[in-house]
């Protein structure tokens, strides 16, 4: 039997009085008055324990699934935790990749100017070759650097 039930039952209780009769008739159906109204008093109590029965089963329900919710949202809330983390991490990561990825760029960079300062000594140096392979040097200076190396080494 549902709440509503038994506070429409009860208000009909209240409501209901017991009919006036003459006190003749009133002594004589005193007995049978309060064997009714104890009749209805225990089905008022019967419907009054059901239902408090009924409410105490509801509240223990309540009680076991706040429990589960409760321990739902902590397991909620610690996945919340351990996902910011794994964010933080990851962000931390990206911009490590993103400094590697820019010292890489750096250390091309630089081995391609290191390649280029080399291919212009090279080309410096070519140059230089060919220049002295035009110039041939006079028989006359030849002679001329011996005699001085020979005067030097008399000297010393």
């Amino acid at each position: 039997m549902g709440n509503g039930e038994l506070k429409i039952e009860n208000a009909e209780l209240q409501t209901q009085k017991p009919k006036q009769r003459d006190d003749s008739v009133g002594l004589s159906n005193k007995g049978a008055r309060d064997e009714r109204s104890n009749s209805q008093f225990s089905i008022f109590e019967s419907q009054l324990a059901s239902a408090c029965n009924a409410a105490a089963d509801e509240l223990t329900a309540s009680r076991v699934l706040i429990n589960a919710l409760e321990s739902d949202n902590a397991a909620l809330k610690q996945r919340l935790e351990i996902e910011k983390q794994m964010t933080q991490l990851l962000t931390e990561l990206d911009q490590t990749r993103k400094s590697e990825s820019e010292a890489l760029r750096s250390a091309i960079t630089a081995t391609n100017e290191t390649l280029t300062a080399k291919d212009a000594v090279i080309s410096t140096q070519d140059k230089l070759i060919e220049t002295l392979k035009r110039k041939k040097s006079s028989p006359w200076k030849r002679v001329g650097d011996v005699l001085i190396g020979i005067g030097l080494g008399t000297l010393l």
